[in-house]
């Protein structure tokens, strides 16, 4: 699957998981003694850190009619925007998920490791052309906090969950614009505001517990509202070692939405085209508000449009090195 321009890859079997946990009991199984399992599909030989998994799993939430978890070069999101597009568009395609209509929209829906979320398939002469997202609802949970980097100086930035936890950083305030985003430079200054966000982390999500460390940046190149209600920014997603990817991402997309209400300068109804340094644009609309805990929340919908650019099968001799090296006995039971 592409989104953007980020290949996703959709495992759809050969990958056991008990049915007896739920997704996110999974999730935290894989990210542990099966962590192999994500370094073979996006590390070379067979990957490329860029690259995001969504491995289809029995769905635990009666109102669901699949599960997935994600991989990632940073670990496990809870949610992601683009995974959840890749997902539904490739459950609709491939048959897994029936077609109901060949030319209107029709509704996935899934669980994640954070809980239910829904997408909204739009097919045209029974093929899928664009997926709304809607999911995990997103918070500023730190707002106004600032680091100290040797030779940087001061980094100040916001802390967003939003299926992770996203560290919104002004990419101007840093003299970064957004042609070298991508460049070796830029993706060691964002490892460094990472690790020094991480280092002494404490917060935990006020429903989900503890979610690990923030893991995601992104960079932010000033937001214009071009009428009421309806913004346009360039935003940039960086994960966590050295990957930028080459969509602005549905979660930092709704990230930026999420700041914008707590700033109180966008409502329910307003929108933002968030588009990726190389060009790749997702609009975001926030479609309610809410509280998690003491924070101030919106829900959203996020549009994208998924590509299957190919089906294939990987095969792992028992006998490959990879096997012991990357602890994967499992997966030959």
């Amino acid at each position: 699957m592409a989104v953007g321009s980020d290949i996703h890859r959709v495992v759809f079997a050969g990958v056991p998981t008990d049915p007896a946990l739920s997704v996110r009991e999974r999730m935290e199984w894989l990210s542990g003694p099966g962590d192999g399992l994500r370094r073979l599909l996006i590390e070379p030989p067979y990957g490329f850190p860029a690259f995001c998994v969504d491995l289809i799993t029995p769905a635990v939430h009666p109102d669901a009619q699949a599960a997935f978890i994600i991989m990632e070069v940073m670990g496990y999101p809870f949610f992601s925007g683009s995974n959840t597009m890749a997902t539904a568009c490739a459950l609709i395609e491939s048959g897994r998920i029936p077609r109901e209509t060949d030319d209107g929209v029709q509704c996935v829906r899934l669980e994640t490791p954070g809980g239910r979320a829904d997408a909204h398939v739009t097919l045209t002469a029974g093929q899928v052309v664009s997926v709304d997202v809607e999911g995990d609802e997103t918070f500023v949970h730190r707002a106004n906090a600032s680091i100290e980097l040797a030779e940087t100086g001061t980094v100040d930035y916001d802390l967003v969950w939003s299926g992770g936890h996203y560290v919104m950083v002004d990419a101007d305030a840093l003299g970064l614009p957004p042609e070298q985003a991508g460049d070796a430079d830029a993706l060691a200054l964002a490892a460094r505001i990472i690790e020094a966000v991480q280092a002494g982390f404490d917060l935990k999500h006020p429903v989900l517990g503890d979610v690990g460390l923030p893991r995601f940046l992104h960079w932010m190149w000033p937001e214009r509202e071009e009428m009421p209600g309806r913004w346009t920014a360039i935003g940039g997603t960086y994960g966590h070692p050295g990957v930028l990817w080459g969509c602005p991402t549905g979660t930092g997309t709704v990230a930026r939405l999420a700041r914008l209400n707590r700033q109180r300068r966008a409502t329910v109804g307003a929108k933002l085209c968030n588009t990726s340094p190389s060009g790749t644009m997702f609009e975001g609309e926030i479609v309610s508000e809410g509280m998690v805990g003491d924070c101030r929340s919106i829900r959203t919908r996020v549009r994208g449009e998924p590509r299957v650019v190919g089906v294939m099968t990987l095969e792992l001799p028992p006998a490959s090195p990879l096997v012991a090296d990357l602890s994967l006995q499992w997966l030959m039971e």
